[in-house]
């Protein structure tokens, strides 16, 4: 078994190499976070992760957990974390409803934007796609205390288009209306927007019939395109 450890230690190695202190500080202040950077920037976090990797292909989907749950528990510099995304995705057949436990940790232990938007969409969406699981996770994460799991719940569906449960996703819209939260807010009329390509229809009525108890954010971003296209 690769050692999840050794990994992440040449991981750093790579990414000092490739390090740009003022760029780092830059970094740091736009996602507002309190884990610092080196300052490498994403083309080159996926560059430099993919040669890494060469050498660390799981054998087998606990080795994929493993190395995950490492990486992200023990990262101290935030492409540390972006590497481990990398992974994640680049080892496809692990991407199953086995890891949703795993890939929900990693929300947890994120908590910001850059992180949980990818997770949520490319790692717990795609493991749940055609799952008859998905309302199960779901109804279970937008009652969470967690903010970045209720936005989990909302946007794990953004690529499913014709697939998307739209009952189920009225459901959870209807279940967090009250919440001020900006990040709540923006999924809201993110995941709207998404779905207003495949069914605008559908969108513009359940806008309409709820227009009171939606925030004017969340109705503008889930009416841009339609507006654009001329809908209105």
């Amino acid at each position: 078994m690769k050692k999840p450890k050794e990994l992440l230690e040449k991981l750093e190695a790579e990414f000092v190499k490739s390090a740009n202190k003022e760029r780092a500080k830059q970094q740091q202040w736009y996602m507002k976070s309190q884990m610092p950077y080196f300052g490498v920037v994403m083309p080159e976090v996926k560059k430099i992760t993919k040669k890494v990797l060469k050498e660390y292909a799981p054998e087998n989907n606990q080795e994929y957990r493993d190395m995950l749950l490492y990486i992200f528990e023990n990262a101290k510099y935030r492409e540390l974390w972006y590497a481990g995304l990398v992974y994640a995705d680049r080892f496809k057949a692990y991407i199953t409803e086995k890891n949703i436990d795993v890939y929900e940790k990693i929300v947890r232990i994120t908590n910001w934007w850059d992180i949980v938007d990818h997770v949520a969409q490319n790692l717990i969406g795609k493991a749940l796609l055609g799952s008859k699981q998905v309302r199960k996770y779901a109804k279970k994460w937008i009652l969470d205390d967690d903010l970045w799991i209720r936005r989990t719940a909302l946007i794990l569906q953004l690529k499913y288009k014709d697939k998307t449960d739209f009952q189920l996703f009225k459901e959870l819209i209807l279940q967090v209306t009250h919440e001020k939260d900006f990040f709540i807010r923006k999924a809201i009329g993110w995941a709207l927007r998404s779905y207003s390509y495949t069914e605008p229809e559908k969108v513009i009525c359940f806008i309409e019939q709820n227009k009171d108890k939606l925030s004017t954010l969340s109705v503008r971003e889930g009416l841009k395109v339609l507006t654009r296209n001329g809908f209105f």
